[in-house]
């Protein structure tokens, strides 16, 4: 194998166990922390649509490490496992997209959600992820993603185009902004990023 793809290969393994502990850890600390010394009022600062406040500031930034239960984040996180992977692999500029996506998901999530009602969870990151990949695979012609589009399965997209159909107690909104967040952002990627086979 050629040294500098084996060099770029260990890179992108390092940076995908890197994004692990970026996401992971603190989703699970925060639920450990809510659900014991906090009582739970760590989910009061989940995004509130159209309200302007300090918490609605928090959510924006943060209301990916909020979850109402252990199902909840379980599902979440075994989701983000294989998309964190991927995007390990195949985004140079892993940590500032990612970053990107949950600021513009949050956002959108603030604007297109129903009044009254308060939206926490990952859900609305992985969209913007799976989002970012379609997007990047579709319209910037990164065929990294296209493959790792491909990779996740017929079951896994049918699984998650469930959370596009408003239910009860499910995010739409949060749904859906981040898919249109990572679309948008996605599309545009190839100017601002550089996946694997490209110059490093």
């Amino acid at each position: 194998m050629n040294d500098s793809i084996k060099t770029l290969i260990q890179e992108r393994l390092h940076q995908t166990v890197k994004l692990y502990a970026l996401i992971f850890i603190p989703m699970w600390l925060m639920f450990g922390l809510n659900n014991t010394i906090l009582f739970g009022t760590w989910n009061n600062f989940g995004i509130e649509p159209r309200v302007l406040s300090f918490g609605n500031l928090i959510g924006v930034f943060a209301s990916w490490t909020m979850h109402g239960g252990f199902d909840h984040i379980m599902s979440n996180t075994l989701v983000l496992m294989q998309i964190l992977f991927l995007f390990g692999i195949f985004e140079r500029n892993a940590f500032r997209t990612i970053g990107l996506l949950i600021i513009g998901s949050g956002i959108l999530t603030w604007l297109l959600g129903s009044d009254h009602s308060i939206h926490i969870g990952a859900s609305g990151l992985a969209f913007a992820m799976m989002g970012y990949m379609i997007g990047g695979a579709l319209f910037a012609k990164r065929w990294g993603y296209l493959l790792a589009c491909i990779f996740l399965g017929t079951g896994f997209w049918l699984a998650m185009l469930q959370g596009l159909i408003p239910q009860m107690g499910i995010s739409f909104a949060g749904h859906f902004g981040g898919l249109v967040t990572g679309l948008l952002y996605g599309a545009d990627s190839e100017r601002k990023t550089h996946h694997i086979g490209y110059r490093r």
